[in-house]
């Protein structure tokens, strides 16, 4: 089962997403408001894929990327984002961030997400 966690300060900001994927089968949805909520979610569960809004209710996207990442070098995530996607790139290289989001991503942003992560998956087992 593939686990994803999305995390941001507005609820209805990833709900298309979150509706999206919860309808695939064999993806187990839950979501933080916050990166504190966040680590106490991570503390004691595995997580495959972790999904950032740019907001979290405790601060910005971006610096609890870098904490994760720091922490779990394995797990995937995908930030929502505005930047320009170059710009977006310069901000997040090296930080295993495998796909930016639109705002208020949907079922389209869920099949590319899901797309990508089998493709980042075949290329794991080749290893």
């Amino acid at each position: 089962m593939l686990s994803i966690l999305l995390v941001g300060k507005d609820p209805d900001g990833l709900a298309d997403l979150s509706t999206a994927l919860q309808n695939e089968e064999g993806i187990r949805v839950d979501r933080a408001a916050s990166g504190q909520e966040a680590w106490d979610f991570l503390a004691n569960h595995q997580v495959d894929v972790a999904v950032m809004d740019q907001q979290l209710a405790d601060g910005e996207a971006l610096p609890f990327v870098k904490q994760l990442v720091k922490k779990n070098p394995l797990i995937n995530c995908a930030m929502v984002s505005t930047l320009a996607a170059e710009d977006f790139h310069e901000a997040t290289e090296g930080l295993g961030v495998f796909m930016q989001l639109p705002v208020h991503p949907g079922s389209e942003e869920a099949a590319n997400m899901l797309q990508l992560l089998q493709s980042i998956g075949a290329l794991m087992a080749q290893q």
